[in-house]
């Protein structure tokens, strides 16, 4: 009797789930009805996850998914409603450990919808097959859907699209200036020609110059579809014929634009600090030049301009690094490494010591319960003691190999100030994310905080660079 109540104590969950924004949940709510009237409502707990794809999302990333396995782990859900498969997961792999973990804990997972109203079974191989279904049927959707979206999408700049029909018009107040757009950067020889076309077109059609130059390599545009192969869009009225596209693609003007996007993914990547600004302690905004060739930080949040360029950032960060890396206290670590080795040998110790029991015992019992001592290793202990020997071997390799190590510390400390040497030099971004806490500027001052950890000695944790020490 008190395991039955501790059950009905447990959870029933109704979770539901859909995609987009748009789709709603009335056909789920509508499918777990009927066993939502089985409950009174403090047994009952409705999950929903609005706007979340289950197959681009891993769990870390649903909030709700990842609250209804805490609460399956928790022994805290007696049963779990969904309208399909689809609903709890699109990952295969994700959707075999949900099922495992279900099935561990007690959990039954009910489907609610008319053609899947059923309990999940207990055969792992049967679920496992439905959801590489699952997870090819939501491959497929989104292949679909990518493909509609290409040839029929929601909206396009320069158009008018008539849902009834699913044709796309020229729109009246864009067509003009669209029409110009595409004419002159036919003609585009050069980087600032492209970026005063750009600045120009940018007011005129309100929009972005990044949306600008997407227009330029969209075949959407000549009226038609070259994500698999050359398809002609009938219901699309061009801006352009389809050899002008291909035309502005091979020629001078694709040539200017590919440098030109390439530039700027350049310098966006150059955007790995986290700099605050001094006065109002906000994240700086990322600025940068194309054809300048340069970028900087920048905030002027109700206060002085405070401006620093990406060059003069990076300049000061690895000065900061190397006074780091001069710093760096050897004995210390070495002293740990020693201490490290003693408590790695007395574990090993321990574990060598079982294995000698374990290998013992295996002995005593394959001499005893073998009748004919020349064919002891045909005994279906013998594989057991094999394995064992292979522990019992890989143990002292590994022990030889710390304490090898351990002999060697001031060479491994050496290596590690090497490797951070070198990542200096190679992956700047990735170091200073460990070793500098905080970046402040000021309108003539840059403040680096270095995070304090032990091994560095007789440094100050605070640098100021003022003037011409930016430089």
């Amino acid at each position: 009797m008190h395991n039955t109540r501790k059950a009905q104590n447990k959870l029933k969950v109704f979770f539901r789930r859909v995609s987009t924004t748009s789709q709603d949940l009335i056909m789920q709510e509508s499918a777990d009805e009927m066993y939502r009237s089985q409950y009174s409502a403090n047994e009952i707990l409705i999950m929903t996850e609005n706007g979340v794809s289950a197959k681009k999302l891993d769990v870390n990333k649903r909030p709700q998914m990842k609250k209804l396995v805490s609460l399956v782990m928790k022994n805290q859900v007696e049963i779990i409603y969904a309208f399909d498969r689809t609903r709890l997961f699109r990952d295969f792999y994700e959707s075999n450990f949900f099922v495992s973990l279900c099935k561990t804990h007690n959990v039954s997972i009910v489907y609610t919808s008319p053609g899947n109203g059923q309990q999940a079974t207990d055969s792992t191989i049967f679920e496992g097959v439905m959801n590489i279904v699952s997870d090819i049927e939501g491959e497929n959707i989104a292949r679909r859907v990518q493909e509609a979206r290409l040839r029929y999408p929601p909206k396009k700049l320069g158009f008018i699209k008539d849902k009834e029909m699913r044709t796309y018009s020229k729109d009246p107040e864009k067509e003009k200036s669209l029409h110009s757009y595409f004419e002159e950067i036919k003609q585009i020889t050069n980087q600032t020609e492209l970026e005063r076309n750009l600045t120009v077109y940018k007011k005129k059609l309100g929009t972005s110059k990044e949306r600008l130059l997407k227009l330029i390599q969209d075949p959407f545009y000549a009226a038609y579809d070259l994500s698999n192969g050359e398809h002609p869009l009938s219901h699309v009225e061009p801006y352009l014929s389809f050899d002008e596209f291909k035309e502005i693609q091979a020629g001078t003007c694709g040539a200017v634009i590919e440098s030109y996007l390439e530039m700027e993914k350049s310098l966006k990547k150059l955007n790995t600090y986290d700099i605050r600004c001094g006065l109002c302690s906000v994240p700086m905004t990322y600025r940068y030049d194309i054809l300048g060739k340069k970028s900087w930080y920048i905030c002027s949040r109700g206060h002085t301009k405070i401006l620093i360029e990406t060059e003069t950032l990076s300049i000061s960060v690895e000065q900061t690094l190397e006074r780091i890396l001069e710093s760096l206290n050897i004995e210390p670590l070495i002293r740990d490494s020693r201490n490290f080795f003693k408590i790695y040998k007395q574990f090993t110790s321990q574990e060598l010591g079982l294995l000698e029991k374990e290998k013992k015992a295996l002995l005593e019992r394959i001499i005893l319960e073998t009748e004919d001592l020349n064919k002891w290793k045909e005994s279906s202990e013998y594989n057991k003691l094999i394995q064992i020997e292979q522990k019992h071997q890989q143990h002292l390799i590994q022990f030889e190999k710390v304490r090898e190590q351990a002999e060697e510390n001031k060479e491994l400390v050496n290596l590690l100030r090497d490797y951070l040497s070198t990542c200096k030099l190679n992956s700047t971004d990735f170091l200073a994310s460990l070793l500098i806490k905080n970046i402040r500027a000021y309108p003539d001052e840059l403040n680096i905080e270095v995070s304090k950890f032990d091994y560095l000695t007789e440094m100050e944790y605070e640098f100021i660079l003022m003037g011409d020490q930016l430089l």
